[in-house]
């Protein structure tokens, strides 16, 4: 089994980029992922729409797609712990995302914060973009809150995407509740990734769907034995997304 930890459907006004359910699901059936975690983008309209758009399509593709909400954390709390209550307890969503440059956050601020809280209370993981957009997006920006918050998984988007990447696997060496997702970086370091951490802390992600045959081959030409790749291309992300009985 495959499966892809970061994927999404929506529209991005800041990065300009739009991404259908019909494109995710066809782009799945061609390379062979059986299943995509799927989050929205950042676009225009109610971050409720986007998160019940995700939730209609993991009806009509159950138990390939699995929601993954994403929306900015400043707005009043209560309003975002009941929407984060709303996708989990009654959409079946099974983490939530935090994107430093699309939401302009800093995870070390008070409505950083927010996030993870809500991710504690509600026993989900938490994903938060790395690389592209620091400081905020710097992997330096975790250390203090995942010591913070010891027993929540957090999974490093894009493993510091390359330039940063030795400071996300310097953070995930010293905190072993941090994750990583390699899209975008090279082969060599999801090899360092890999070595230094151990198979089951790093998941295969394609962030846009039409990147995952790349990313798949980075993962094939590590030539890693049968346990570990099928920990990097499955289990690891099965285990912190808490998919066991789901799929």
């Amino acid at each position: 089994m495959i499966i892809n930890a970061h994927a999404h459907i929506g529209i991005s006004r800041v990065f300009d980029h739009e991404f259908t359910e019909e494109e995710l699901i066809n782009g799945m059936d061609k390379y062979g992922v059986d299943v995509s975690i799927v989050q929205p983008l950042i676009g225009p309209g109610d971050y409720r729409k986007y998160h019940d758009d995700i939730y209609e399509a993991s009806v009509r593709h159950p138990k390939r797609i699995f929601g993954m909400m994403a929306f900015s954390p400043h707005i009043d709390r209560d309003e975002y712990f009941r929407e984060v209550e709303r996708c989990v307890k009654e959409l079946g969503f099974v983490g939530l995302k935090l994107h430093p440059l699309e939401m302009a956050v800093d995870p070390l601020s008070v409505d950083g914060r927010v996030a993870f809280e809500s991710a504690t209370a509600f026993n989900i993981p938490i994903m938060v973009h790395t690389g592209m957009g620091v400081p905020f997006a710097s992997p330096t920006r975790l250390l203090s809150r995942a010591r913070e918050f010891p027993h929540l998984p957090i999974i490093m988007a894009h493993a510091g995407f390359i330039l940063y990447t030795q400071d996300a696997i310097s953070i995930a060496e010293i905190c072993k509740n941090i994750y990583l997702e390699p899209s975008w970086c090279s082969g060599q370091l999801i090899g360092q990734m890999i070595n230094k951490l151990g198979a089951d802390r790093v998941m295969m992600g394609s962030d846009w769907i039409s990147n995952y045959p790349i990313e798949k081959l980075k993962i094939d030409l590590l030539e890693l034995s049968r346990e570990d790749n099928n920990k990097v291309l499955c289990e690891t992300a099965k285990s912190v997304f808490n998919l066991n009985d789901k799929i």
